[in-house]
């Protein structure tokens, strides 16, 4: 789809210096200072000029060579500053020359080696790095930069009978593939051969499938030169040359490697010409072919052979590979030559170039340019980095063409925006509407002749007519208005167009196809035609617009087709006035970009003071909005009225919005291009191009790198059709839309939930379907789709961004469950079904009800049911019924239906499902012998509704059946249910009394023992409640009862005993010691238990006061040593712990200053490893990488990850972090936590050792309490010292990953607080 446009032409006109009327030889770019070398050359001298960027002209070198000897090969190496040359009579010669300064008279010249024979050809490699020579004994010599020798190889003409093409480079040569039926050949040969048959004499059979061979036999316009090509990588070189082969010649290409080995040889193809070049980027090598094409002359009947030239394909095998017909005469084709993308080719013609692209294995001529004054042309070179730069050579001049490729397309402004598009092939040009036609070329919809190789073409503002130029005239054609039935006009030479003559360049049409715009070269000066083509048969020059010496390097209609406008080489964008013949310049870019589109403000455009727009793509991919960089990387873009359309390097297509001035900053940025919900970006085949919009029809047309095109629907073109139809309440429109393009239909209602709400009887009768309704109501969803699916990005701004962050946050606070809002969907369904229940509606829509009753969340399922058994028609009892099994679970449904004791609803429900009918027959035929109350108890026992039930069965009175109530408290204690029994029965004292007791031997049995002993404590049953006390460890309340008369003999001194034991057992001293001293009058046991409760002081005033003074000495002194050496134990291990764990903190925190990677990665591990040896992870492997170190995380595939990510591994984690083991990430988390443990442990006691301190103090133990007090008291001091520096964990120790893949933070561990040891002053000596 892509036309090449050329956008300016320069020329170089070289001037000898040193002795005069030398002639252009040679010339290379050189790309190190972007500037020309040529080489000039006379009978005996050489001359070489540079020419630079800035208008400097240097003479590199000038020195003798030997009479009329012929340049072969010139070379410049910018890094050595050196040329090299190779001449046909063996010399090669270099010259070094001074890159500061420049001068002949100082570069050296020295000639490095001369070959005797002579040479044929000679080339460097593209890396420069290999000499290949072609002696004239026919010997390929391979050189090294250094000229030192590589290889040295005799071309020998039995190489081409000793070549095999058929093989494929491994097995044997009974195995390679040869063409379908060679074996059945094969076969009947044998068998004809034992029958007599002499294929010597007759060889004749053959397989009908294989292409004849050919001789071989050279054209008559064969020049029998020799030609050397090397490929792109410089691992092959090709060497095309005439060979002697079994009495006569034929030309043939060797492929030869790097270090000389012979690779194949090429097949004999007759008519096979010199030209010959590899391409750079592929795996064929191009040459020509002069055949015969038979023609038929219709009017006379007589046939008669035609010669054209055909560019031929051989692959590095040897073997030929496609050719298409050049459209040339015999021997027109002096060279060929590759751009370095290999995507032009380039033909050498007498006086003009051609190039060729191709797209889907089809070639197209899209430019011929003509030379100067039509001089011959000597060489043609691409420049070897910018690969739509070609230099012409000329005796005299060197002409340079900058081209860019271009797409020839129409309007993209509704309602004319067909995505018509002109694609040039010679002298055709193939039209295709893509709205009508989406066809790739070569295809096309309608081809147009106009009998000259078109340069460039444009499509009018209608669409219906096309203008093309060649490089001396320019033609138009039109299309009839249904029939698509093309029409050309006369072809107009300058004279016609009374104009001086010229090279026309480019052309534009505009103003509802009244003008055209053509642009004219004349030597460095150049003109703007206005034509005003109205009226095809008589195109008339309006008037011209004189550019002078400005040179115009592109020329276009305005993106809206009403102006003409066109761009100077300084990047400046002026538009014509065609009614005053004026231009005026209206914006401009920092650089000269090779497309651009300019738009003027309209009322849809907040620009402000703007009037115009200009957006500009470079060379280099820069995308400019007049001065402002938009971004990089761009491959190609376009206008539409709303939006700027633009691919990326990275296979992207992106949109910014054009309605506002501000966007374009805020749009080009990347971030809000991150998110995936965005819809102004979406990935695309990787190397598409745009080749035009139809914003009508949402779609955007791209071309794939091979040719095919793709049309797509991008988000945001659909989404903006749906919010317009939304807008202007056009809900059927974006109804189809939306399901066209499967965009969720929660957005007709969430971008204007008002205007939905307030139309839905519009929108009911618009959409005017049932199946239509249904698929609206049972496609809602919860969420806002305007926020997270469909976010219009037209106002996204700074401020706005803000907004919507702020949005979202109310929208998360909203979902905390004590926020929760009304269901979306209920809202709508609800606001649908009250519209539907009108009787206008309720008949044909009483589907759409049942599905919005369905759709609820959660379903109302109760209500379609009743709805349904409120109508009469069974029919639509059956239909309603189906559609509801449809839409929920049948067996759902079917415990709903029973749940509304509605028996033959259940029974239609029951038939629909895929249940036995041995499963619900016999309990639905008993229900109707059932009465009322009973009927509605079987159905909610069965339905597990055992409060209803219970509801239903205590309603039956005791005159029906005489053992209710027994059968009452059995279902009340099958199931369970004493609470709702009891709020049933609270008013009935005997019912009431028997729940509550069978509740509290359950409540027994559950263990929970208070409830239970309180219980049977309303009951009266004292003993029961009595040990339920004892069991929950109620001593109070379980002596309270013991000590009453009827229990106090037979039970009382039990329970004291057993309380005392289990209270021991729990740890509970005091409470024990309590009732030894109350109840049971036990004084020493008592006075233990004080003790081993740090209570010193209680135990020491129960022996004063009990007048047993000798259980100090025996008890409590005792006592105090154990508790000494307890709490001396405990502050030792917690003061080696607190500075063992501070000295690790101290080391883990070193090693992550010094060494981050070696402390959250693998440290060692991540040393120099033999190549041969892998490291990489496996998922078998126990060792942990450095993610799954930091995060947790494996590195496995989706599906894998996925069921890690289960709660055994997640506990499993939360394992590992507790351990803490030592060399993980964890390790420091556990030290600080760990301390945190010791810190309240320690807390914990400081009570205890208070206690102890103060009665070793009392019994005459100083030195213990001393000691006691001293070591809890550093203890306590050391962590204050150190406790900040403890809990200062980092910001990134505390980054953590997700199951998502999402950063997240641990809580920080906040320092406690230490409380000081609460010290004796008596001992503070």
């Amino acid at each position: 789809m892509r036309n090449l446009t050329l956008l300016n032409k320069g020329r170089l006109e070289p001037v000898s210096r040193t002795y005069p009327d030398l002639k252009v030889v040679a010339s290379v770019f050189n790309t190190v200072n972007d500037s020309i070398t040529i080489a000039l050359q006379g009978v005996d001298i050489i001359e070489v000029q540079q020419f630079v960027k800035d208008g400097s002209q240097n003479v590199l070198a000038s020195f003798a060579i030997a009479e009329n000897d012929r340049l072969l090969s010139f070379s410049e190496f910018s890094d050595l500053s050196q040329l090299i040359f190779a001449f046909e009579q063996g010399d090669i010669v270099i010259a070094n020359y001074d890159a500061q300064s420049p001068d002949s008279d100082t570069t050296t010249v020295e000639i490095v080696g001369s070959i005797d024979c002579g040479l044929l050809a000679a080339s460097w490699s593209y890396d420069e790095e290999i000499f290949a020579l072609l002696t004239g004994e026919r010997n390929l010599v391979l050189l090294s930069r250094t000229f030192e020798p590589v290889s040295e190889v005799f071309l020998n003409p039995e190489d081409v009978t000793i070549s095999n093409q058929v093989s494929v480079g491994w097995g044997k040569k009974e195995t390679q593939f040869k063409g379908r039926g060679v074996k059945a050949l094969e076969r009947e040969k044998l068998a004809l051969t034992h029958a007599g048959v002499d294929f010597e004499k007759d060889p004749n059979l053959r397989d009908p499938t294989l292409r004849t061979l050919e001789a071989g036999e050279l054209s008559s316009s064969d020049s029998f030169d020799c030609k050397i090509s090397w490929r792109g990588d410089c691992e092959y070189l090709s060497i095309s040359s005439v060979e002697t082969v079994e009495n006569s010649q034929r030309r043939v290409i060797r492929v030869y490697s790097r270090s000389g080995e012979l690779d194949s040889c090429s097949e004999a193809v007759n008519g096979h010409e010199a030209a010959l070049a590899w391409k750079p980027q592929g795996s064929l090598i191009a040459s020509t072919q002069t055949t015969h094409v038979e023609s038929i002359d219709y009017e006379s009947g007589e046939h008669a052979l035609e010669e054209v030239t055909n560019l031929i394909f051989f692959e590095r095998n040897g073997l030929r590979h496609g050719e298409f017909n050049t459209r040339l005469p015999s021997g027109s084709i002096k060279d060929i030559a590759w751009s370095s993308t290999s995507e032009v080719l380039a033909f050498q013609l007498e006086n003009s170039i051609q190039l060729w692209t191709t797209k889907n294995y089809h070639w197209s001529l899209k430019q011929e340019i003509l030379t100067e004054n039509m001089r011959s042309i000597l060489f043609i070179k691409f420049h070897p980095e910018k690969p739509l730069q070609v230099m012409v050579g000329t005796e005299d001049v060197i002409e340079i063409f900058d081209l860019t490729y271009s797409i020839a397309a129409g309007p993209t402004a509704a309602p004319l925006d067909l995505g018509m598009i002109a694609n040039i092939d010679g002298s055709e040009v193939g039209v295709t509407p893509l709205s009508v036609a989406n066809v790739p070329p070569p295809i096309s919809y309608r081809d147009i002749d106009f009998g000259h190789n078109i340069n460039d073409v444009a499509v009018s503002s209608s669409n219906r007519i096309i203008g093309g130029i060649s490089n001396n005239g320019v033609g138009f054609a039109s299309f009839e208005t249904d029939k698509w039935t093309p029409k050309t006009g006369k072809w107009l030479f300058p004279e016609d167009l009374h104009c001086k003559a010229g090279e026309f360049r480019q052309i534009a049409l505009c103003n509802d196809d009244a003008i055209a715009a053509v642009l004219v070269d004349h030597g460095i000066s150049s003109e703007i035609l206005i034509l005003e083509v109205s009226d095809l048969t008589k195109p008339i020059v309006k008037g011209s617009i004189d550019l002078g010496y400005k040179k115009c390097v592109l020329l276009k209609a305005r993106s809206d087709f009403q102006a003409i406008t066109y761009q100077t080489i300084d990047g400046q964008i002026s538009e014509i006035d065609t009614q005053n013949m004026t231009a005026s310049v209206v914006a401009g870019f920092p650089q000269l970009c090779s497309s651009y589109e300019l738009i003027k403000s309209t009322s849809a455009y907040d620009w402000g003071s703007d009037v115009y727009f200009a957006f500009g793509l470079t060379s280099t991919g820069k995308l400019f909005a007049l001065n402002q960089l938009l971004s990089g990387g761009v491959t190609s873009f376009l206008l539409t009225e709303s939006h700027l359309i633009y691919t990326t390097a990275q296979h992207q297509l992106k949109f910014i919005h054009l309605a506002k001035k501000e966007t374009f900053s805020s749009e080009s940025d990347a971030s809000p291009f991150q998110s995936s919900d965005d819809e102004r970006t979406r990935m695309i085949e990787r190397g598409s191009l745009l080749v035009t919009a139809t914003p009508s029809s949402s779609a955007v047309i791209l071309q794939a790198p091979r040719g095919n095109l793709e049309t797509i629907y991008p988000r945001i073109m659909v989404m903006s059709k749906v919010r317009s139809d939304i807008s202007r309440k056009k809900y059927k429109k974006a109804f189809l839309t939306c399901r066209i393009h499967r965009i969720d239909l929660d957005v007709l209602h969430d971008y204007n939930p008002e205007l939905f709400l307030e139309n839905i009887p519009q929108f009911i009768r618009e959409l005017d379907s049932v199946e239509h309704l249904n698929l609206f109501v049972s496609c809602l969803h919860e969420e806002d789709v305007t926020v997270s699916k469909y976010k219009e990005t037209l106002e996204l701004s700074e401020t706005s961004q803000v907004a919507n962050e702020l949005q979202e946050l109310k929208l998360t606070e909203s979902d905390k469950p004590e926020l929760k809002q009304i269901s979306k969907v209920n809202k709508i369904c609800d606001a649908i079904v009250a519209i539907l229940l009108k009787p206008e509606f309720k008949q044909k829509y009483l589907q759409t009800i049942i599905t919005a009753y369905a759709c609820q969340n959660p379903p109302n399922l109760e209500a379609a049911v009743r709805l349904i058994s409120s109508f009469t028609d069974e029919t639509d009892i059956d239909d309603s019924i189906e559609h509801l099994c449809f839409l929920q679970d049948v067996n759902k449904l079917y415990n709903i239906a029973l749940g509304l004791y509605n028996i033959p609803v259940t029974l239609i429900i029951a038939q629909k499902s895929t249940k036995d009918p041995k499963e619900y027959l016999p309990f639905l035929q008993n229900l109707h012998v059932q009465t009322e109350l009973r009927k509605k108890f079987l159905i909610d026992t069965h339905l597990k509704n055992y409060a209803k039930a219970l509801d239903s069965l205590s309603k039956i009175g005791s005159d029906e059946d005489s053992e209710i109530d027994q059968e009452i408290l059995d279902y009340v204690v099958e199931h369970s249910l004493y609470l709702h029994a009891l709020s049933i029965y609270r008013y009935d004292s005997h019912k009431f009394d028997a729940i509550l007791s069978a509740y509290a031997h359950y409540l027994h049995d559950q263990g929970n023992f208070i409830e239970s002993a309180l219980g049977f404590e309303q009951l009266g049953s004292y003993e029961d409640a009595m040990d339920n006390y004892v069991l929950a460890k109620k001593w109070k309340e379980a002596i309270a009862i013991s000590l009453r008369p009827d229990l106090k003999e037979k039970r009382h001194a039990g329970v004291c005993e057993t309380l005392v034991s289990s209270l021991t057992e729990s740890h509970d001293y005091y409470s024990a010691a309590l009732i030894e001293i109350k109840y049971l009058h036990n004084i020493t046991a008592a006075v233990r238990l004080y003790c081993k409760d740090h209570y010193y002081d209680e135990a020491i005033l129960l022996c004063s006061s009990e007048s047993r003074l000798e259980l100090i000495e025996e008890v409590v002194d005792p006592a105090l040593g154990e508790g000494f050496g307890a709490i001396a134990e405990l502050i030792s291990d917690c003061d080696g712990q607190c500075r063992s764990q501070l000295r690790r903190l101290r080391e883990l925190r070193a090693k992550k200053e010094e060494d981050p990677n070696g402390f959250y990665g693998s440290g060692a591990d991540d040393a120099d490893h033999p190549d041969n040896v892998s490291i990489a992870a496996s998922e078998t492997s126990t060792k942990e990488s450095f993610f799954t170190r930091y995060t947790g995380k494996t590195s496995g595939t989706a599906k894998t990850g996925a069921s890690r990510r289960t709660s055994k591994n997640r506990r499993r984690e939360e394992r590992k972090r507790a351990r803490g083991k030592k060399g993980t990430i964890y390790e420091e988390e556990y030290l600080v936590k760990s301390q945190e443990r010791l810190i309240e442990r320690l807390h914990t006691t400081q009570p205890e050792a208070r206690r102890l301190i103060e009665a070793l103090l009392r019994r005459g133990m100083r030195e213990q309490a001393y000691q006691t007090q001293k070591n809890f008291a550093a203890v306590m001091s050391f962590l204050e010292e150190n406790v900040q520096e403890v809990f200062n964990i980092s910001e990134r120790d505390r980054e953590r990953i997700d199951d998502d893949g999402l950063v997240y933070y641990v809580p920080e561990i906040p320092a406690p607080k230490i409380t000081a040891f609460s010290s004796l002053n008596i001992l503070g000596y």
